[in-house]
């Protein structure tokens, strides 16, 4: 199942056309999702074309593709795969701009615990209409990230907690047997995990509960926005 998630607008009003397709995800607060790679690709130029606009890009992180086709009749496929992530979210984003500056996002979000496969398509005419100012050059930058998911969180949360119950452990066990040097290097490594779980805590709340989406990362490649109101739904 998929939703739109931004409002749509004549590229001569709004600079930005954006198509923004997701999973069905429960959207609570999210955490970093450790040992996940993130990935942003550089402005990529590319040249006029006379048919389709057609691009497959690599996604060496996640041993996968990135794929979109924008038709003259304003028909899209955005889609892409990749390796399994257990208890993690996908988050992906492809922008193209032309050279006044509008821009056309597509975005993804699901879950990859099983892989990520994911194919979504669609036609308007807004963009059956503009797209000769894209055929005509344009730059593209795609960019995606992980977060936990709810089960994820839950067994990146028990892990901190047992880590530092063991070290809890070993600076009681060092005091009863009255070994003071090792007692005193317990402490001062539960005390590093303590200040270390709570500056990572810090940086997720002003994060947003998550890394950011795709979609910041993105627009922050492919460069300025001409006079655009992005709204999402």
């Amino acid at each position: 199942m998929s939703r739109n998630l931004f409002a749509l607008k004549s590229l001569s009003i709004l600079a930005i056309l954006a198509f923004g397709v997701s999973s069905a995800l429960a959207q609570g607060p999210s955490t970093t999702a450790a040992g996940a790679p993130t990935e942003t690709s550089a402005a990529i130029t590319a040249p006029a074309v006379q048919g389709p606009i057609s691009h497959n890009y690599t996604l060496r992180g996640i041993s996968g593709n990135l794929n979109i086709m924008v038709n003259p009749d304003g028909s899209w496929l955005f889609s892409g795969s990749g390796k399994a992530f257990p208890h993690k979210d996908f988050d992906v984003s492809l922008a193209l701009k032309n050279k006044t500056g509008a821009i056309i996002l597509f975005q993804y979000i699901g879950d990859a615990t099983n892989g990520i496969q994911f194919s979504k398509q669609g036609q308007n005419s807004i963009l059956k209409e503009d797209f000769a100012s894209f055929a005509a050059g344009h730059s593209a930058a795609w960019s995606y990230r992980f977060s936990e998911d709810k089960e994820g969180r839950r067994l990146a949360y028990e892990a901190r907690m047992k880590k530092l119950e063991e070290l809890r452990k070993a600076e009681e066990e060092a005091k009863k047997k009255h070994q003071e040097a090792e007692a005193a290097a317990a402490a001062k490594r539960r005390q590093q995990e303590e200040q270390q779980q709570a500056a990572q805590e810090k940086a997720q709340q002003s994060s947003g509960g998550g890394g950011g989406s795709s979609v910041g990362s993105v627009l922050g490649t492919i460069g300025g926005i001409a006079a655009g109101i992005l709204s999402f739904l």
